[in-house]
């Protein structure tokens, strides 16, 4: 169960920000503008944002084993596809469908950490999911540019879908070790699962931290790669990669963190991981050192947040466990999609330091969001004197 938990959260954030360390190869091969790297970088956010709250009732009839295994076979296509890409919009529409496939993969594997049967389990199950996120991610952003400068176009990305049918492959072994799925009834309408959901504090606090912590994560990460592509660092697709595998420290953090949570409440952390998140940000200057210890605690700062937010997740009270993934996945990618494209059409304005302030801003609103959904449920819970 363990290796599944980690081989489908690996496997599907492999495909996530693949373009992100591209820019040279877009820019030569089909003449990309900052912008539409941008766009590029946000087709794949877009579509997880508007699938993401829909994806638990189309995959309910399947086993959770079952749609991981479907969703990673499809991506395995899509990869494919992404070698033969020879426009634009060719590619932005692979990539769209991309982010439509992996919220249904990631709902799934949410399903299965839900039926963890203590809360030891869970911290531990939460803790492989967000390392497979860690390196997935890592390896999203590495790996095609490696494979692009190595083998080409065409050789990287088919390679890509290789790789990932090595995953769907153990991932077919391992369905073994799964428990025996009972199919759901039918739920309620979506509209009242969604007041439901927005009506229980832990999930709002979620998808607003979900939304800002991955706008900021998509826009740095974004913005790094177009800094390093231009003067004075001139930096290849592959050297720019190799800045990204500066994140896979954070996983020992993550793998420690279900020891730092025993028997304490969640909510201090945030504000200690978000100050962790800005030290780094202060640290990443023009000096090439600099912006590797700046990738390495912003990476330790924003996953421990996740770990955070994929506990809340999975500890729904009011919804199913699926559906408030879904929902939190699409909060979470639509700050993605507009951190990308929103990064890129400032940095070639204001260049770095305008994407801090536009981070700073999200991030103040998002606070501001939090004070006052915490304030407005404790006047509802706090009772009435009137006779």
């Amino acid at each position: 169960m363990r290796l599944l938990i980690l081989a489908t959260s690996t496997g599907a954030f492999f495909n996530l920000y693949q373009l992100q360390a591209l820019y040279p190869w877009l820019a030569a091969r089909f003449e990309a503008t900052l912008t539409q790297a941008g766009w590029l970088n946000m087709a794949t956010l877009l579509g997880m944002m508007f699938t993401a709250p829909f994806a638990s009732r189309w995959t309910r009839h399947l086993a959770p084993a079952n749609a991981i295994l479907a969703g990673i076979g499809l991506l395995v296509v899509l990869n494919a596809l992404l070698a033969a890409s020879a426009t634009l919009t060719g590619l932005w529409l692979v990539r769209l469908v991309q982010g439509v496939v992996l919220p249904c993969v990631l709902t799934a594997c949410v399903a299965l950490l839900a039926g963890a049967k203590s809360e030891r389990q869970r911290a531990q199950w939460v803790g492989l999911f967000v390392t497979g996120t860690i390196a997935g991610s890592t390896l999203s952003r590495f790996y095609p540019a490696w494979a692009l400068d190595t083998l080409g176009w065409a050789g990287g990305f088919g390679s890509a879908a290789g790789l990932l049918g090595v995953a769907w492959l153990l991932l077919l072994r391992q369905r073994r070790h799964t428990p025996d799925y009972a199919a759901p009834a039918a739920q309620p309408p979506f509209r009242e699962l969604l007041k439901k959901a927005l009506v229980e504090t832990r999930l709002r606090l979620a998808f607003i931290v979900g939304f800002s912590l991955l706008f900021t994560q998509s826009a740095i990460f974004t913005a790094l790669g177009l800094k390093l592509a231009q003067p004075p660092f001139m930096q290849s697709a592959a050297q720019i990669g190799l800045v990204y595998l500066a994140s896979l420290p954070a996983i020992a953090a993550v793998l420690a963190s279900p020891r730092l949570y025993q028997n304490r409440r969640e909510t201090p952390f945030f504000a200690a991981f978000a100050g962790l998140v800005w030290l780094s940000l202060a640290i990443i200057g023009q000096g090439y050192a600099s912006i590797i210890a700046g990738v390495i605690l912003f990476s330790v700062g924003t996953y421990l947040l996740q770990t955070l937010t994929t506990r809340l997740v999975s500890r729904a009270e009011r919804v199913p466990a699926a559906f408030a993934s879904g929902m939190y996945l699409g909060f979470y990618y639509a700050g993605g999609a507009l951190g990308a494209i929103l990064s890129a059409a400032i940095f070639s304005r204001a260049g770095f330091a305008g994407v801090l302030g536009l981070v700073a801003a999200v991030q103040l609103a998002a606070v501001g969001m939090i004070f006052a959904s915490t304030l407005g449920a404790g006047k509802r819970r706090r009772p009435s004197n009137k006779a």
